[in-house]
């Protein structure tokens, strides 16, 4: 009895987190985090903000949408990571034009770096989901935390404490194995890093 009155909690629970820490939604927050405080007006907020949603999210999505109505993918979820190559590759070339688009209308220098390192990363796991289904969830969140970190506030640092729970919802929802969980977080940390001593924003 216990288990059937905790059960569907526990599923809201574990939906609520995958979905709020959605690889397309927390790109987004972390950026507008980063664009706040290195933007110099109101204008450049939205205008920054409006193209990192839009190149980032928007795109991507309406990507998977019409290739889900096309019949390329089973469903929006991409659930089988054999159906998964086309639509990361699709969300990879958006991303790069996204940048472009920074780049010409000279963004800040710290915003251009977070969406080459959003690349970076979407590259190395996009060539790794063919062969395994790598978390998506934890890597995304664990690259949003080191930007959070280094370009806004060192103690935001405490968000790592969120990447159990994120872990633990695509675990519970039987999306992933805690291997996959954990090696999506120590990549995204090391690509990440590696990248950002590599090549550094230049202010």
């Amino acid at each position: 009895m216990n288990h059937k009155t905790i059960s569907p909690f526990t599923e809201r629970i574990a939906l609520c987190t995958s979905v709020i820490f959605s690889p397309f939604i927390v790109p987004i927050v972390a950026a507008v985090f980063v664009i706040h405080k290195n933007a110099g007006t109101t204008e450049e907020v939205f205008l920054w903000i409006a193209v990192v949603a839009t190149f980032v999210t928007v795109l991507p999505i309406i990507a998977i949408v019409l290739l889900f109505r096309l019949s390329k993918v089973s469903n929006v979820h991409l659930h089988d990571k054999d159906e998964r190559l086309l639509p990361l590759s699709l969300t990879v070339v958006s991303m790069i034009l996204g940048t472009i688009v920074l780049y010409r209308i000279d963004a800040n220098e710290r915003i251009i770096w977070v969406c080459q390192a959003y690349i970076v990363n979407s590259v190395v796991f996009s060539a790794i989901t063919p062969f395994w289904k790598i978390s998506f969830h934890t890597s995304v969140a664990t690259g949003c935390i080191i930007v959070l970190t280094l370009f806004v506030n060192f103690i935001l640092v405490w968000l790592f404490l969120l990447l159990p729970l994120i872990a633990w919802a695509r675990i519970y929802r039987k999306r992933h194995t805690p291997l996959q969980t954990v090696m999506g977080t120590l990549l995204a940390f090391v690509i990440t890093m590696l990248y950002y001593y590599i090549l550094p924003p230049s202010v």
